[in-house]
């Protein structure tokens, strides 16, 4: 059970959480989207622990982690960057400076760039080592991701970039 909402990181008050759907109905939704699907995002242990959902390493594209954007910024010094710092000196755009917290889908559209800066190369070194992994399955690719940026949860009040988000899933 989802005790705090984090708003340093999230925004989300509780006063935003009256209208929320409970946790479990809103898990197994996100599970279900989630499934046999590539994920692309930044530390997503983290999403995924709250999840509690734990997909093979072979559906998940963890920008924090990549090897390939480290190499990119001559970064040797830690394990992973944070989302703010790799998409500053990768992309050259300041994210998360909002005064209410980050919001999840400038976070999302950062992550996103990112991986497509070393999209083919990632996805070359993944392909030969996981031969049960996406490569052999193919996700859905008629679905209608417009929905997924349309977020009527999300507070206008955190400064998004509402135009930004515009053809984000679009290939």
């Amino acid at each position: 059970m989802i005790t705090t909402q984090e708003t340093r990181w999230s925004g989300i008050t509780w006063k935003h959480m009256r209208k929320a759907i409970p946790f479990r109905i809103a898990q197994g939704e996100i599970i279900q989207i989630l499934k046999d699907k590539i994920v692309v995002g930044h530390a997503l242990h983290n999403d995924f622990r709250a999840l509690k959902y734990f997909p093979s390493r072979a559906w998940r594209r963890d920008t924090s982690q990549c090897p390939l954007l480290k190499k990119k910024i001559a970064s040797t010094l830690k394990p992973s960057m944070s989302l703010k710092n790799l998409t500053h000196q990768l992309l050259h755009k300041d994210i998360q400076v909002g005064k209410h917290g980050h919001s999840s889908v400038e976070d999302a559209q950062a992550s996103m760039e990112l991986y497509r800066l070393v999209e083919i190369p990632w996805e070359e070194l993944l392909t030969p080592s996981h031969p049960m992994g996406p490569s052999h399955s193919t996700p859905e690719v008629d679905t209608d991701h417009s929905c997924y940026m349309d977020d009527q949860y999300w507070p206008k009040d955190l400064d998004i970039d509402w135009d930004r988000r515009e053809g984000f899933f679009s290939s």
